[in-house]
């Protein structure tokens, strides 16, 4: 009798379903927890913790020079565990960099932000500039390894130490810190990729000259790569900056919780499939047969239909939604997920595939197209406040400079795997 046929899913959404079954956990405690967090905590902390996320965050992209994300490139390990060393010394001086800058004009930078607090946890940005730079960094080597099981039971881990700490010290009355420090543990307790079977520790020791030769081989991504995340970046947090410095932090902390309601969604869904396209990507890279314009379209095309739902559902109802939810002084922000919902689905979708410039080294892209998004974001922000417009304005021009700055990205994606593709059609 003939056995029968076994049913194996294709690696990539094995990847997916071991990374999201993990995300779904932590990352959900953390969603849930956002009802009693707008309970213990009011919109002027809440603002605190968008100012300071924010700039941990606009800092932490750079934390290993952009070096991070040519891990998964080199065909030999050894190779890719210089990389990953020499990723995580940059993290050291970048640490050390931005606690001597909190020291010397920590303050006056709190003031400018309409958050003088921040002043006094700036040791706190720098401890969590660290822990990002180190998470990140192992985040890509497990990547490397296609360890898609532990990445998973990582993101749970986050997702557990985030929302436990958030939670635990408000009920204890420590706050705003609660929040602050929510932030950074969450992603220690996450710690992976270094005691493995295919750990970072388990393979061959760095020389300096191993080093060196993985900087000078890679040097595109911090020369080129660095600015153009610090200014990606920048087109993300900036707006939320500005709101605060002209709005108040009150509005900034409706803005914030408005921003974490839209990441859930793409913390379970598309983190793990940004990681899994990587790993994918990458090793279709080193194939010759490797089909990316196909993994790309996919990509996209299935987060849009996943994400299109929700969207729907808060332009109709975000602010009847915040408001029962979140509690009657948080309706208002429902009224800035209305104008965002569209804007954040084209982020969903996109940014999961957005590593393909830079697994393609088109760095140059990237930057260009980081510069384009910080105008269209920030800029149009930045004139509404000064215009003196109210900030639902504010917010909604955001929402427009969003969906247009991610429609260019993804535009710029398929031209680049498309060109790839050809690239690797046998002459006829």
């Amino acid at each position: 009798m003939p056995s029968m046929p076994s049913l194996r899913l294709p690696s990539a959404l094995r990847g997916i379903t071991s990374i999201i079954s993990g995300s779904i956990a932590g990352q959900g405690l953390v969603i849930l927890s956002y009802p009693f967090l707008t309970r213990l905590y009011d919109p002027a902390e809440l603002g605190l913790l968008a100012v300071f996320t924010s700039v941990v965050g606009m800092v932490g992209v750079i934390a290993a020079g952009c070096l991070e994300p040519a891990i998964p490139i080199p065909p030999d390990d050894g190779d890719a565990a210089d990389v990953a060393w020499a990723a995580l010394a940059v993290v050291v001086g970048t640490t050390t960099v931005t606690a001597v800058v909190g020291l010397l004009a920590g303050g006056p930078l709190a003031a400018l932000l309409g958050v003088p607090k921040l002043a006094q946890y700036w040791w706190l940005v720098a401890a969590t500039v660290f822990v990002l730079g180190t998470y990140m960094v192992l985040s890509e080597w497990m990547i490397r390894d296609r360890t898609y099981g532990a990445l998973g039971r990582r993101n749970f881990l986050q997702g557990v130490g985030q929302a436990a700490t958030q939670l635990g010290l408000g009920l204890l009355g420590v706050r705003p810190l609660g929040l602050l420090l929510g932030v950074g543990v969450g992603r220690a307790l996450a710690m992976g990729g270094l005691v493995s079977r295919g750990g970072l520790l388990r393979q061959r020791r760095p020389t300096l000259a191993g080093l060196r030769a993985a900087v000078r081989r890679f040097r595109r991504f911090p020369l080129l790569a660095a600015p153009s995340a610090l200014i990606n970046s920048a087109g993300l947090e900036m707006p939320l900056l500005l709101v605060s410095a002209l709005y108040g932090d009150a509005r900034a902390g409706l803005l914030g919780l408005t921003v974490r309601v839209f990441s859930g969604p793409t913390a379970i869904i598309g983190q793990a499939v940004s990681q899994v396209y990587t790993g994918e990507t990458g090793a279709a890279i080193r194939s010759p047969s490797g089909d990316l314009g196909r993994l790309l379209r996919s990509a996209v095309r299935r987060l849009l239909l996943l994400g299109a739902g929700p969207a729907l559902l808060l332009v109709v109802a975000g602010p009847w939604m915040f408001g029962l939810i979140f509690g009657p002084t948080w309706t208002e922000a429902g009224e800035y997920a209305r104008f965002l919902a569209v804007a954040y689905l084209a982020q969903f979708a996109v940014t999961p595939v957005s590593s393909t410039l830079f697994l393609l080294e088109r760095q140059g892209q990237e930057l260009l197209w980081g510069c384009a998004r910080l105008l269209l974001t920030a800029g149009g922000t930045a004139a509404c406040g000064l215009l003196g417009a109210p900030v639902q304005t504010a917010v909604l021009v955001l929402a427009v400079g969003h969906l247009l700055s991610y429609a260019l990205l993804y535009l710029l994606c398929l031209h680049a795997v498309d060109a790839a593709d050809a690239r690797r059609l046998p002459s006829t």
